[in-house]
């Protein structure tokens, strides 16, 4: 079985090998001048350019692609007690991005406070929004969890619009 896939892969290799234009520099040149012409096809320049101008091609269209690709919507876990855990599970299950909001990353970090309690910071864009001491009761957890789901969401939505303003060269009200 591994002798059948150690041959598979070194035919792998060599039509690697034979389709980039290497050559393969074994014993002799005698017997690279047989293999040759026995298992190779002519390939002419002007093909030869043509192909290696649509690899060019297809190489910068695939570099403007992952230059545009970014993981967007990234929610950070840096919670280190229970409670701050179960804020952070909370708040995922709740969780659902704006449908046009791009390039954000919400991070939820906690400090632990005094006696049982922590302190939970949720940052959007390297900017806080929210800072909270908690409880560790469940319920309270919870509802301070779904009110922060429903405080980044309009954040988000106020961020993108600024950002559509300030893309056509007007600004936003200023709330107060």
């Amino acid at each position: 079985m591994f002798k059948g896939l150690f041959i598979k892969s070194l035919l792998c290799l060599g039509c690697l090998y034979f389709v980039l234009g290497y050559t393969h520099t074994c014993d002799a040149q005698a017997y690279e001048h047989t293999a040759a012409k026995e298992d190779s096809i002519s390939i002419s320049n002007t093909n030869k350019q043509q192909t290696v101008g649509l690899l060019n091609q297809l190489l910068q269209e695939r570099l403007q692609n992952s230059v545009d690709l970014e993981i967007d919507g990234l929610v950070v876990d840096e919670t280190i007690t229970k409670v701050g855990r179960d804020f952070y599970d909370i708040f995922l299950m709740q969780w659902e991005a704006p449908p046009m909001a791009k390039n954000f990353t919400v991070l939820i970090k906690e400090q632990p406070a005094r006696g049982n309690s922590s302190i939970v910071s949720i940052t959007v864009n390297e900017q806080k929004i929210f800072e909270e001491a908690l409880q560790p009761r469940y319920d309270l957890i919870e509802e301070v969890a779904t009110y922060m789901v429903a405080v980044v969401y309009d954040y988000l939505l106020q961020d993108q619009l600024n950002q559509q303003l300030e893309a056509e060269g007007k600004r936003a009200k200023e709330v107060f």
